[in-house]
């Protein structure tokens, strides 16, 4: 969110051409011309250019160039200038092997021309080096001793930079009061010197400010003057940033706001060819549409963040994006690229070999793993993770014990040393004091007690100052060794959640070993019971077969050779004898239909039973004439019936159809079909003339209808009187299949 001070090269390289023109006459021995100072200078200025836009690789040839043609005509200050400029860019790529060593000879360059703008801006680069390492004190000396050595004197633009990366460095330690009291000392240059662009960067930087302190007003305000300055100037970059830092303070409030400046703020990075900043546009579209569960597109967006890094050779950026694109991948279930990802990411660890990197590395490699439910694999590389984190802290608290011990022995001598000044001072001072009460001077003696007293005081000061020192060094030791006891006691918690992993693992293997062995035996029985369900839907076949068709068959012999033997004597009985014939086939045909319809399984829904139970009625009712009315619950139709209950059910309601049309001469039947308290209910009634229930108590008829009731579970009711008609009920709660 911060205006990186580094922006402001080009403005730099305008402010070094004038220093480098004006100092053209120094009294140095000197061998090149005004074309090979000019052509020099151009050159760093391709190398701010290049720098800018983010291709540091092309900006640092460029001044390696320069600085090999100011060694070859000798010219000193090119020489300084263009060490300045491969100091800056290595701090870009956050290479500070070397940084020191360039700005080393820049400033012995600078001191040996005596050009104290050259030295006040090597001393302000090695500010920057020291800030981007987090060494926050000793850049702050330097900040101010490039103040004091020529900026604060000369007011110019690179006065108000230094007060703008003070104010940055306070705000990277959270000290929000220092950081916008610099900050407002360099928007004051700006507005003096009327230098709108850094007006508009220090502006931009009081707004994250007030976004710390959680004035999201005040934050908008300032970003919006940024904006307004910005669009005057056709500051494009910045307005980038801008537009980016809005989109920041509306994340939490709005997400479709904040998509919308960071859509603003991506099309500007995009047309300033600013390769960083496109990749921040990139980065960050990228996290918002993974917020809003865009997957796809967040994918997209790191792809092209990606692909830029690719382009400048970034190994640090693409060892991090590359494991955010692995993560977004895995998301999407594309294993395969989230896998290639990964190995991308450990590759560029690998050739960092960072510690830190391996940490995060570990960390999304865990997520990765835990969110396709590979949790094995996720509990080996969390605990990969937890040793490169548990390695950073232990270094750390290690290099706090070594800088506290290294302050502690220097002023324990220093305040030796200033002991034994301190004493000899007191001492002279007794003799004084002595002097002055033998001269009778009350007030000179005075004098001197009140030095001794001083310089007393003083020395208790000093141990007291020691003392704490001490106890500070001892409790941040004993600090590190609770660390390395909870560091030791952390990794006993691990060997005993592998332990217990492991039995875990023994215990899930014997119970899965249980299950399937009673899920072998279920299936025994389970087979056990078909067979069983098979044997008795074969027997019932069998019997259906022997009773019905059988004695139909059986029948129709008998049938036939009457027949025979009264062709010629009889021919009116015989005709009769045929038709009774033609019509028991008719039976036996829609008896075997009956019990080929009942055991496909294609017939199992109500909905196939009740076309059948239609082209029934159609066939025995309507076609004498009866009128029928057929009511079915529509709600049943998608309900199921096993094979044995859909038999006897049709065959029960085929018994009371045939006996309506045969026996009760009726002239309307009615028949419903509804469900009632998850049972179903079969009614049958007719207006025939009924029977008598308490004389004729069965018949095969009826026999075989409460047989086939009994054997599907059901209650059959059958209701009747002479002429009052007949009413067949019958009502079971379907079996599941």
């Amino acid at each position: 969110m911060t205006n990186y001070p580094s922006t402001a090269f080009i403005r730099k390289t305008m402010l070094l051409l004038c220093v480098f023109i004006s100092a053209g006459t120094a009294a140095i021995a000197q061998t090149y011309t005004k074309a090979d100072s000019a052509h020099i200078y151009q050159l760093l200025q391709r190398a701010d250019e290049e720098a800018v836009t983010g291709s540091l690789d092309t900006a640092m040839r460029y001044a390696q160039q320069a600085l090999r043609l100011s060694r070859q005509h000798k010219m000193l200050r090119g020489e300084g200038f263009a060490k300045l400029k491969e100091a800056d860019i290595l701090v870009q790529q956050s290479s500070t092997a070397k940084v020191n060593s360039y700005i080393e000879e820049a400033t012995r360059i600078a001191t040996q021309l005596k050009d104290s703008f050259m030295l006040a801006l090597a001393t302000y680069q090695q500010g920057q080096s020291m800030m981007y390492q987090d060494q926050h004190p000793q850049a702050e000396k330097l900040y101010l001793k490039a103040l004091s050595l020529y900026f604060e004197k000369h007011l110019s633009s690179y006065t108000g930079l230094v007060y703008n990366d003070m104010g940055y460095m306070f705000g990277i330690q959270g000290e929000l009061e220092q950081q916008a009291k610099w900050l407002l000392k360099s928007m004051r240059v700006y507005e003096q010197l009327d230098d709108l662009p850094g007006l508009a960067t220090a502006t931009s930087n009081m707004a994250s400010v007030y976004h710390s302190l959680g004035n999201k007003e005040e934050a908008m305000r300032y970003t919006k003057q940024a904006i307004t300055m910005r669009e005057k100037i056709g500051d494009i970059a910045g307005l980038a940033t801008s537009y980016g830092n809005l989109s920041l303070f509306y994340r939490a409030a709005s997400i479709d706001s904040s998509i919308k400046y960071q859509e603003i703020a991506t099309k500007y990075a995009t047309k300033t060819g600013i390769k960083a900043k496109m990749i921040d546009g990139y980065d960050n579209m990228s996290v918002l549409m993974n917020m809003q569960k865009r997957k796809a597109e967040a994918l997209e967006y790191i792809k092209k963040s990606i692909a830029i890094c690719r382009e400048l050779g970034d190994n640090l950026g693409l060892a991090h994006k590359t494991r955010w694109a692995a993560l977004l991948c895995g998301d999407l279930k594309d294993t395969t690229a989230a896998m290639a990802y990964l190995q991308e990411s450990y590759e560029h660890s690998q050739q960092l070999n960072n510690k830190t990197l391996w940490r995060d590395y570990y960390g999304s490699k865990a997520a990765y793993h835990k969110n396709q439910g590979d949790y094995r694999n996720a509990y080996d590389e969390i605990r990969k993770y937890y040793l490169y984190k548990d390695s950073l802290i232990n270094e750390a608290t290690q290099t706090n014990i070594a800088e506290l011990q290294t302050q502690y022995e220097t002023e324990k001598k220093d305040r030796s040393i200033a002991d034994l000044n301190a004493q000899q001072k007191i001492k002279q001072l007794e003799l004084e004091k002595q002097k002055a009460i033998i001269a009778g001077n009350e007030q000179e003696a005075q004098r001197k007690q009140n030095e001794i007293d001083l310089l007393v005081q003083s020395r208790q000061l000093q141990e007291l100052k020691l003392k704490q020192q001490q106890e500070a060094l001892e409790k941040q030791m004993l600090l590190n060794q609770a660390k390395e006891q909870k560091l030791q006691l952390a990794e006993n918690e691990k060997r005993a959640q592998a332990q217990l992993r492991n039995a875990w693992i023994i215990g899930t293997i014997l119970l899965l070993a249980l299950v399937a062995v009673i899920f072998n035996r279920y299936q025994l029985k389970r087979k056990l019971q078909q067979q069983k369900e098979l044997e008795k839907m074969r027997n019932d076949i069998a019997r259906d077969l022997h009773d019905d068709i059988g004695s139909t068959l059986t029948s129709i012999n008998i049938l036939s050779r009457v027949s025979q033997n009264n062709l010629k004597r009889d021919v009116n009985k015989t005709s009769a004898i045929l038709e009774n014939i033609t019509e028991q086939s008719e039976q036996i045909q829609q008896a075997m239909s009956d019990i080929v319809w009942a055991i496909k399984p294609d017939n199992d829904k109500l909905g196939n039973m009740v076309v059948r139970m239609r082209e029934y009625v159609s066939h025995t009712l309507e076609s004498k004439n009866i009128d029928v009315v057929f009511d079915v619950d529509k709600e049943i139709l998608h309900q199921t019936l096993p094979m044995e209950q859909r038999r006897d059910f049709f065959l029960v309601f085929k018994e009371a159809v045939n006996n309506a049309a045969k026996y009760a001469q009726a002239t309307s039947v009615t028949i419903r079909l509804v469900s009632v308290n998850n049972n179903l209910q079969l009614m049958i009634s007719d207006n025939g003339k009924g029977f008598d229930t308490t004389l004729i108590t069965s018949s095969n008829g009826l026999k075989s209808m409460h047989e086939r009731a009994r054997s599907m579970g059901a209650t059959l009711q059958i209701q009747s009187a002479i002429q009052q008609g007949t009413s067949v009920k019958l009502q079971f709660e379907p079996t599941e299949l």
